[in-house]
């Protein structure tokens, strides 16, 4: 099974909503042969045109940003505070990168703890060899000095 990731079209959702919202009242539309298109049909549109989504992959990222608060309400669609904030900084792009950074910081402080891990250990094993080796000597010099 092929694991998608859908942060690009999450990132491209909200970046959509922000221009619906900018552009909801800038000019009056006296006429229109067609009906009134909600700003969630307008954003779904952009994202089948662009990404060639399926109707259920849309809905369920909308789900996605609903439960991460980035998002009030999936009908009518409107934008949170939070959305804004977290578009503004990046998004969901902006977050993988730095989650897959700090995976790869906290892999190498692994590696380098194995290393000086191993490291310890052989300094730990010729201090106990020396011991030991010691131990032996002063024994038998013990031994020695009673005879």
């Amino acid at each position: 099974m092929i694991e998608r990731n859908y942060d690009e079209q999450m990132d491209f959702i909200l970046e959509e909503l922000i221009k619906e919202y900018e552009n909801l009242y800038k000019g009056v539309n006296f006429y229109s042969g067609d009906h009134h298109q909600t700003t969630k049909d307008i954003v779904t549109e952009k994202v089948i045109n662009k990404y060639g989504l399926k109707e259920w992959e849309i809905n369920v990222l909308y789900y996605t940003l609903f439960i991460n608060n980035h998002i009030k309400s999936i009908d009518p669609l409107t934008i949170s505070l939070e959305g804004l904030v977290f578009r503004n900084n990046g998004g969901y792009l902006v977050k993988s990168k730095t989650k897959k950074q700090e995976s790869e910081r906290l892999e190498r402080i692994q590696n380098d703890f194995k290393k000086y891990s191993f490291g310890l250990m052989v300094f730990t094993a010729i201090v106990a060899l020396g011991t030991i080796v010691s131990g032996i000597y002063f024994a038998i010099e013990i031994i020695k000095y009673f005879k």
